[in-house]
Parts: structure tokens; C-alpha cells; sequence
């Protein structure tokens, strides 16, 4: 069987993929007679595999920083297995990128104090093992 496809590709996601084509034509040659059969056709990709919903993994790790804004203080809160033996910090810069703070992160809960600030926007930058894992705007009152 010869076919013929004018136009067509391939669709990929993160579902699965797809291979469509628009126009397909395809002939056939019936015998040894000189008859051809001219149908349109539909192309179809046999496979194992079966498109479904697939599982939706929750996250292992979050970091969150509250409250925001905040009055004296804010809680670095940081769950997950991939947090546990890596190397934690934080610093903290004004709105100039002055750094003001930096310290260790050993707990799943610290807390960052902000009682000798003005009030102002200040970034708190998160890293694991010396790399920036998150920054985050705070808002002193």
C-alpha cells in the first residue's frame, strides 16, 4: 500500500504525543489488474502505551517566609528531605543591595529579625550548598 500525506507532523506534551496528518490519501492495487482504489484515510500509530491522566507528584520540598509584611520578624520555613544535609544560609539586602544580615540555616524554622530596620522593602535570598535556592521581597511596617 502506498500512501500519500500532503501534510502532517508530529504533537508532543506532557501527556504523550501524537502523529497526525491532514489529507491523507492513500491507493491501492487490487490484482494484477491495472485498477487503482482512491479512499481517504486516517493514520493511525499502533503502540503499547495508553494516554491516561498521569500521577501528579506532590512536591517534596517548600520554603516559605511569613509573615509578610511583617512588624519584627519573619520565619524562613523550609520542609523536605532535600533540605536536610545540604548546607542552608540566607542573607538579607536593602533596596540598594547593601547587605545587612547572612546567617546560618539550621532548624526547619528560623527566624530573621527585623526590629533595628526602617521600615522599607528589604530581599531575603535563600540558598542550599552556597546557590540561590529562592529570593523573596519583604515589606517592614
Amino acid at each position: 500500500m502506498e500512501t500519500i500525506i500532503p501534510s502532517g507532523s508530529n504533537a508532543t506534551g506532557s501527556s504523550g504525543s501524537v502523529t497526525y496528518s491532514i489529507g491523507q490519501v492513500f491507493y491501492t492495487y487490487i490484482g494484477v489488474q491495472t485498477a487503482y482504489n482512491v479512499a481517504q484515510g486516517i493514520q493511525q500509530q499502533e503502540s503499547d502505551e495508553t494516554l491516561g491522566n498521569p500521577e501528579i507528584e506532590e512536591p517534596e520540598a517548600s520554603i516559605v517566609v511569613f509573615p509578610n509584611p511583617a512588624a519584627d520578624f519573619v520565619n524562613v520555613s523550609m520542609k523536605g528531605t532535600e533540605f536536610e544535609s545540604s548546607d542552608r544560609s540566607y542573607k538579607l539586602y536593602d533596596i540598594l543591595g547593601r547587605l545587612l544580615k547572612q546567617n546560618k540555616i539550621n532548624q526547619t524554622e528560623t527566624q530573621v529579625s527585623l526590629n533595628n530596620l526602617s521600615p522599607s522593602l528589604y530581599i531575603l535570598v535563600v540558598y542550599v550548598d552556597n546557590k540561590i535556592l529562592q529570593s523573596f521581597k519583604i515589606l517592614k511596617k
